[in-house]
């Protein structure tokens, strides 16, 4: 369950199918990802799901992971005790 957002953007996206800030992201793609965040109690509920790119991130985003959206966009966040923290959509590239 997502129980932290890193930003309103990112929260309003998944909330209220409102994007304000996002150009060039695939919407339905993000908001699908979101929900299947949501939903998971384990990494493991992610990781056998090869079309959602979830990989570990490093350097100073060591302890996130990712999951891709499209192009440079992604959904970043920890995970902790069954529960995503500081979700949030993103081109850290």
């Amino acid at each position: 369950m997502i129980k932290s957002w890193a930003n309103r953007d990112s929260q309003r996206l998944y909330e209220d199918g409102r994007v304000t800030k996002f150009r060039g992201m695939e919407t339905d793609t993000a908001q699908e990802l979101l929900v299947v965040l949501n939903a998971a109690t384990s990494l493991k509920d992610l990781s056998p799901l090869k079309s959602l790119g979830l990989h570990k991130l490093k350097g100073d985003r060591k302890g996130q992971w990712a999951m891709t959206i499209n192009g440079p966009w992604r959904v970043c966040f920890r995970f902790r005790d069954g529960d995503a923290y500081d979700v949030e959509i993103t081109d850290y590239h």
